[in-house]
């Protein structure tokens, strides 16, 4: 059976990410100590890019690594001269991470391709199957780093210069483990994009709709700042005498959260701040602290307004140099502005699940995803599965099988009818 077929490669996968290569099959089997740690530029990534190929080999698909990294897929059209139909998603995980994040666009997108060659379907487009890497940023600390290579955005020298914690570049990683490739993907030669994914929040699960149609991705930006104080003695130091770079950053928190709950209220918007990392140095009780490094997490459907929070958290930033006596070094290192969809992409989906009797319902993705970057060359549209209790990023990540299934048919469905506008 064809749902066997993805769901154990979904399940395989999942092993591949493991410390301790656990196999989680059903909602009771998960757990906090079995997240996956599947981080570009090392052997699980390496294994399962791998394992993924194999599979798409045996699906008769023409497999290519490109100069960053991504693994292109090609089943031929049988029409010449036409532009291909695009789907997939990537592998990587974040820092403990869940099953389902990425893989799930992966593998549903192999699945339809199989599903058409089993049905000996007709596709007069080529359909591209994308593995895109470093989406989520967890190594070499830029997300969407294959996509961004891919349609331009970054260029490829300064992305293949890029170090990981290990202080190893990408291009040596890649190297390494044998996936830098001399394909170069022309984005002019794509129609429509499409990116099956789990939702990661609340809204599908809450409803009982199993199939969402994404309208619009959300911006997403990142501000990182180092904060250095003075080090010094718990005990000796006068209070009148401290330069506390976490005393400074303290106030950042504050406002991150305070200006956004603010936003929403005002504008009745999508704005979301989170400091999500926060290191502290030596990191001792009894210490005052040297250096604060500090990530900050800013989206929002509406550009000016992510543009305008990331304006105030930058300017009160340099403000606790003259505040706090600490020295202040910032960086934006990740900016992507939000994207709408494409009606016919849109439309294509909605027609799919009406024609195989599933509920669907138009929504916004919270969640930045490679869809946002090739929608700057390519009709892109995505397509929403619930995730349960809304958690994702999370060892306790997880999506029904049912649902996936129900993904995975509206996805085959709507790349058929793209294949053949």
């Amino acid at each position: 059976m064809s749902d066997h077929r993805w769901k154990e490669e979904i399940i395989e996968l999942g092993e591949m990410g493991r410390e301790d290569s656990a196999r989680v099959t059903r909602y009771e089997d998960l757990d906090l100590d079995k997240g996956l740690f599947r981080l570009e530029g090392t052997e699980k990534s390496k294994k399962s890019k791998e394992y993924i190929i194999s599979r798409m080999e045996e699906a008769g698909l023409e497999v290519r690594y490109d100069k960053v990294g991504n693994i292109f897929a090609r089943k031929e059209g049988s029409k010449t001269g036409t532009r291909a139909v695009m789907s997939g998603s990537h592998l990587d995980s974040v820092l403990n991470g869940g099953m389902f994040d990425g893989v799930l666009g992966v593998v549903g997108a192999l699945e339809a391709v199989r599903r058409m060659n089993d049905e000996n379907f007709d596709n007069e487009r080529p359909i591209e199957v994308v593995v895109f890497m470093g989406e989520e940023g967890s190594a070499f600390k830029k997300g969407l780093l294959g996509s961004d290579v891919a349609v331009g955005k970054r260029p490829l020298e300064e992305a293949l210069l890029l170090t990981n914690e290990a202080n190893i570049t990408l291009d040596e990683a890649l190297k390494g483990l044998g996936q830098l490739g001399d394909f170069e993907m022309d984005f002019s030669a794509i129609e429509y994009f499409i990116e099956m994914h789990v939702e990661q929040g609340p809204v599908l699960d809450r409803e009982k709709v199993p199939i969402g149609v994404v309208e619009n991705i959300t911006g997403i930006t990142w501000v990182t700042a180092n904060i250095n104080g003075q080090e010094n003695h718990a005990g000796t130091t006068p209070m009148s005498m401290r330069i506390d770079p976490l005393v400074a950053a303290s106030n950042i928190v504050l406002l991150a959260s305070r200006r956004a709950n603010e936003m929403v209220k005002k504008s009745g918007g999508s704005t979301v701040a989170t400091v999500g990392k926060m290191v502290v140095k030596p990191g001792a009780p009894n210490i005052i602290p040297g250096s604060v490094e500090m990530g900050i997490d800013i989206r929002d459907g509406i550009e000016k307004n992510m543009k305008r929070l990331q304006t105030e958290i930058i300017h009160a930033i340099k403000e606790l140099a003259e505040q706090y006596k600490v020295t202040v070094t910032l960086d934006i290192p990740i900016y992507h502005p939000p994207c709408p969809c494409s009606g016919t992409v849109v439309e294509a989906i909605e027609q799919a699940a009406v024609d195989m009797g599933i509920r669907a319902m138009r929504m916004n993705s919270g969640a930045g995803h490679d869809a946002q970057n090739v929608a700057q060359k390519v009709k892109t549209g995505m397509i929403f599965v619930p995730s349960v209790d809304g958690v994702s990023h999370s060892p306790l990540e997880w999506t029904d099988w049912e649902d996936i299934e129900n993904g995975v048919a509206v996805l085959t469905s709507a790349l058929k009818q793209l294949s053949r506008i």
